[in-house]
C-alpha cells in the first residue's frame, strides 16, 4: 500500500509542471522512478525492503500536454515580443489533416515510450517479466486532432442561459459545457433556450444537449446526485469553449476524438497465439480494464460493484474469456 502520486504542480519540479513537455516530462519521471524501486523491491522512495506489489501502475501527464500546448516562452501567439519567440514554433497535437506528430508532441511520446521501457527492463532484470500483465491506455483523447477544425469560442453557453433568465450555479467547460442551474425548476427553460440558439444562429457551436432522462440514463439523476450536471451541452466537434492562447485542444467531451483511445495488453494471458501481436476488431470500452485486471490477479471481477450493475466483461481474447 504504497500508492505515489504527486500533485501535477508539485513543488518538486521548480517550474509549474505544464509551461512545457520537458517540465512534465521531469513530473513523470518522479513517478516513474517510484516504479522503478517498487520493481526493485524496494518502497517507492528507495528507503526501505518492501515486497514487489501485486499491481502497480502509472498516469503519464506528458503526451496530454504534448497535445495541447502552445509554448508560452516558445509561441509568438503567446510571446509575441520581437527576438523573444521562435517564428518555426509549431503547437502540440498533430499535423493538419494527418496523425503525423508535430516536434513537440513526438518528444512527449519519446519520453513516455522511453519511460515504459525503463520499467520493462527493471521488470525483466529481476526476472519478472513474463509474470506480468502490462495494460497502456489513456482517460481520454483530445479535440480536435485535425488543428484545421478548431473553433476557439469563448464562453457563449452561459451568455444564451444568462439572456433567457436562467441562473447558473457553475457552468464547467472544456470541449464540452456541464452546467449545474441554481434552481433545477428551470432546466427546461435552459433546454429550450439552448434549443432556439441551436436551431438558430448557434452561437454556442451546440451538437447536443442532453439533460432530464436521457443525461439521468447514463449519468445519474441530478435532482439526487448533486455531483451530475443538470444538463451537458456536446458542442461541434472541434470547438472549445475558451478564449485561451495557452491550448491547442481540450478533452472532457464526448466527440470521436475524445472517446477512440489506444489500448495495448502485453503478457502472457494474451490467448494461444502468445507470440504474435494481434489487433482485437470487436469493440471494447476502457471501463472493461478494471475486471480485466482482476481476472489477472485470478479475482472475481463481480466484487466490483459496478461491474454488478453495469455487466461490464473482461477484455476479450486474452486466454481466459
Amino acid at each position: 500500500e504504497d500508492l505515489f502520486t504527486p500533485e501535477i504542480n508539485t513543488s518538486q519540479i521548480p517550474d509549474p509542471t505544464t509551461v512545457s513537455v520537458q517540465a512534465t516530462d521531469a513530473y513523470d519521471q518522479l513517478k516513474v522512478a517510484a516504479i522503478l524501486e517498487e520493481i526493485d523491491g524496494k518502497s517507492s522512495d528507495g528507503s526501505a525492503r518492501r515486497p514487489v506489489p501485486a499491481i502497480f501502475g502509472m498516469n503519464f501527464q506528458s503526451v496530454s500536454v504534448g497535445q495541447k500546448l502552445v509554448n508560452p516562452v516558445l509561441s509568438c501567439a503567446r510571446n509575441p515580443k520581437p527576438g523573444n519567440c521562435d517564428p518555426n514554433y509549431v503547437p502540440g497535437g498533430y499535423e493538419p489533416g494527418t496523425l503525423a506528430f508535430t516536434p513537440q508532441m513526438e518528444q512527449a511520446m519519446a519520453y513516455v515510450d522511453g519511460a515504459i521501457g525503463s520499467m520493462l527492463r527493471e521488470l525483466d532484470a529481476h526476472g519478472l517479466l513474463e509474470s506480468t500483465e502490462i495494460i497502456v491506455s489513456a482517460k481520454h483523447g483530445q479535440s480536435p486532432i485535425d488543428p484545421a477544425k478548431l473553433r476557439k469560442i469563448g464562453d457563449p453557453i452561459s451568455t444564451i442561459l444568462t439572456n433567457a433568465n436562467v441562473q447558473i450555479a457553475q457552468n464547467t467547460e472544456d470541449d464540452i459545457s456541464l452546467i449545474w442551474l441554481t434552481d433545477q425548476s428551470q432546466t427546461a427553460t435552459a433546454v429550450a433556450a439552448l434549443q432556439a440558439d441551436k436551431n438558430g444562429a448557434n452561437t454556442g457551436h451546440i451538437q447536443a444537449i442532453l439533460s432530464g432522462d436521457a443525461l439521468a440514463d447514463q449519468f445519474g439523476d441530478p435532482r439526487r446526485n448533486v455531483r451530475t450536471p443538470d444538463i451537458i451541452v456536446q458542442p461541434i466537434p472541434g470547438t472549445i469553449y475558451t478564449g485561451s492562447k495557452a491550448k491547442v485542444a481540450e478533452h472532457g467531451g464526448f466527440s470521436e476524438d475524445d472517446t477512440h483511445v489506444a489500448l495495448v495488453v502485453f503478457g502472457s494471458r494474451r490467448g494461444d497465439e502468445r507470440s504474435a501481436d494481434r489487433v482485437v476488431a470487436s469493440p471494447v470500452e476502457t471501463r472493461q480494464i478494471a475486471p480485466t485486471i482482476l481476472k489477472f490477479l485470478e479475482l472475481d471481477p463481480r466484487a466490483l460493484r459496478s461491474v454488478r450493475l453495469e455487466g461490464t466483461r473482461a477484455l476479450p481474447a486474452l486466454g481466459d474469456d
